[in-house]
């Protein structure tokens, strides 16, 4: 007999405060899937994630963009005449008064746009390839709260890049490599076994255990194949555009 998370609780029908869930999503996640599958709530944590981001990348732009001017200059298909316009493009948004419009626009629409494709993904594999019962918005909201783990995350590591003066900072198995490696196959597979996807990991699939009332087996399973094949994915296009999405 598979053992199987814990159903909802119909009883509890009261929708948690914001500030509860952000913190049972670290102490008590089940409770949080369980309520979330009665009272979908996904617009609020997508918001916080977005305006953590744009915040993140305001503090970090100069030293993500001296990381994308290095990628370009060590990539041999880009011509030389071509490497130096793109350098005079990256000074220009460098000095620009309007140089976090772009890069606040793109968080915006990547962040809306992956978050329903993740959470269309989970419905199609759970109601379809495993037969489960469950409604979009539900596991829209699954994976945004999942993706809260973005807040310890980012108060862990921006303070290490501004320490460091880089985007190469690492908590995963990428620091038993040597930085040099980081354009390699084996660096990027490591760098994959991170500590906070890992926690993301787990908190999926425990959302798609409550809400499905799948067992923790299949529930991993479905989420940890699904990032293993992301993560082969993300690693043949950055192949592909030699090494310039990083």
């Amino acid at each position: 007999m598979e053992n199987n998370f814990n159903t909802i609780d119909t009883n509890q029908n009261k929708k948690l405060p914001l500030f509860q869930k952000l913190i049972l999503i670290i102490t008590n996640p089940g409770k949080v899937f369980e309520n979330l599958a009665l009272h979908p709530d996904w617009l609020l944590p997508t918001i916080l994630i977005i305006v953590l981001a744009i915040g993140s990348s305001f503090l970090v732009y100069d030293i993500q963009l001296e990381a994308q001017k290095e990628r370009f200059l060590k990539n041999d298909k880009i011509p030389d005449d071509r490497k130096e316009l793109i350098m005079e493009r990256f000074d220009e948004a460098k000095d620009s008064p309007t140089r976090m419009v772009q890069p606040t626009i793109a968080i915006i629409v990547i962040t809306f746009i992956s978050f329903a494709a993740v959470a269309g993904i989970f419905l199609l594999i759970g109601n379809f390839m495993f037969g489960g019962k469950a409604k979009y918005i539900q596991l829209l909201a699954v994976y945004a709260w999942g993706y809260m783990v973005a807040i310890p995350e980012t108060i862990v590591k921006i303070p290490m890049m501004l320490t460091k003066n880089s985007i190469h900072v690492y908590t995963s198995l990428a620091v038993l490599f040597d930085p040099a490696e980081s354009e390699t196959v084996l660096f990027k597979i490591a760098n994959a076994v991170d500590l906070f996807s890992i926690w993301r990991i787990a908190l999926w699939a425990i959302g798609l255990g409550v809400v499905y009332k799948f067992s923790k087996e299949k529930s991993n399973y479905i989420v940890i194949g699904l990032y293993v094949i992301y993560v082969f994915i993300y690693i043949g296009i950055s192949s592909l555009f030699g090494g310039l999405i990083g």
